[in-house]
């Protein structure tokens, strides 16, 4: 479904919303699906048992030409294709390092990192600036890499291969690539940890989890591949429309530059208002179950719109209007149930800082070209932006 305004979801999905529990819809490859687009349905679904998360299970649907590479080669699989107790046994591996005070914890890492780039931006006097690759892109790289203990010369690597596993405009066997060399880069870093461990997130894994014999690294480089890409590319696709919205909307620059202790509560609205996971998350029923007033028969695949449940008047009044007075907590943006984003605290702490950097060295932001000419990324998983010129 194509997008009107390039900020709001497909309007059909607000059609649908208001019609029966789910409708079916047609894929990319003539498979047919039911797409739930209400806030509770999503809720529903993401939250039973009955559905199943695991690519190769009867009916789970393909959203995109590349999905068909986890199934072909299920051992490339991280633990949110896996239900439990696979999937719990490796995510629990993982929760004492995304909890919110450690997330807490890296913001003043975060700050000084912040004020160093955009000073260094601002210093140079050369106006205007792309806040994607100076900001957006490099930070959450940056981060990732501190957690893994992986230098600065590696970074481009990681960022290229990362961006292409994300993009729905490489070929499969691109995408195949990109992975197997991520891949490759991984197992080496985990087994240099094995050999020598140090103190970032790989070597606690390894020596918490590895050496006992309760991961295999097998199981631990998809881990840590889940981890490159999901902090890499989200964050950076949501750090970029987030800093669209306050070079676009001066209520909201005002109300976050007069009251600071806003920025948590705007975040959580800019993350139900932008819902950058524009695919979908995709399930497929393993008994019947019956959703209000639809039968899902055991067997067929369910596609959960978080941006359309986002958009829910029945949840969210004025649904359509960016208010960062909001309370936006309830909102679907990292999932819902056993799979809801485990970095989601990371991630928002990400946000908050980069929008009051954003507003300590660049007061009065605003856009440097006209809305019209951004480069908004239609073909990548997590919609956002390619470049965000600006000035102030």
């Amino acid at each position: 479904m194509p997008r009107v305004s390039p900020v709001d979801p497909p309007p059909q999905l607000a059609a649908l919303r208001a019609g029966r529990a789910a409708s079916r819809v047609t894929l990319w490859d003539g498979s047919e699906v039911w797409l739930v687009t209400s806030h509770a349905g999503v809720r529903a679904v993401l939250g039973d048992r009955r559905f199943t998360a695991v690519t190769s299970a009867p009916g789970f649907p393909m959203l995109t030409r590349t999905s068909q590479l986890v199934r072909a080669a299920p051992h490339t699989a991280s633990f949110i294709r896996m239900d439990d107790p696979d999937h719990s046994r490796l995510r629990s591996m993982l929760t004492r390092d995304f909890l919110a005070r450690k997330a807490e914890e890296m913001r003043p890492v975060l700050r000084e990192l912040l004020d160093d780039m955009l000073g260094g931006l601002v210093a140079a006097g050369e106006k205007p600036v792309d806040l994607v690759a100076g900001l957006t892109i490099p930070v959450p790289s940056r981060v990732i890499a501190l957690l893994f203990g992986v230098g600065e010369d590696r970074r481009d690597f990681i960022e290229g291969r990362s961006a292409i596993l994300i993009d729905r405009g490489y070929t499969p066997d691109q995408v195949a690539t990109a992975r197997d060399e991520l891949d490759g880069f991984l197992r080496e870093l985990v087994e240099s940890r094995v050999a020598d461990p140090g103190t970032d997130l790989v070597s606690r894994l390894v020596t918490d989890q590895v050496r006992p014999g309760r991961l295999s690294v097998e199981e631990l480089v998809p881990m840590c591949r889940l981890l490159l890409v999901a902090g890499h590319g989200t964050t950076t696709s949501q750090a970029s429309l987030s800093l669209l919205s306050l070079a676009t909307d001066p209520g909201l620059a005002d109300a976050l530059t007069k009251d600071e202790s806003l920025l948590p509560k705007a975040v959580e609205e800019l993350l139900r208002f932008h819902s950058i996971v524009q695919n979908g998350l995709a399930r497929a029923a393993i008994e019947d179950v019956q959703l209000d007033d639809v039968t899902i028969k055991a067997g067929e695949g369910v596609v959960l719109s978080l941006s359309a449940g986002n958009r829910d008047e029945r949840v969210f009044p004025s649904p359509d209007t960016l208010d960062p007075h909001r309370d936006a907590r309830r909102h679907l943006a990292f999932g819902h149930g056993i799979h809801q984003c485990l970095g989601q605290w990371l991630a928002k702490v990400e946000i908050e800082e980069m929008l009051a950097a954003v507003l300590r060295w660049m007061p009065g932001v605003r856009l440097a070209v006209p809305f019209e000419e951004l480069d908004f990324r239609h073909e990548v998983s997590s919609y956002g932006l390619g470049a965000l010129p600006v000035t102030w």
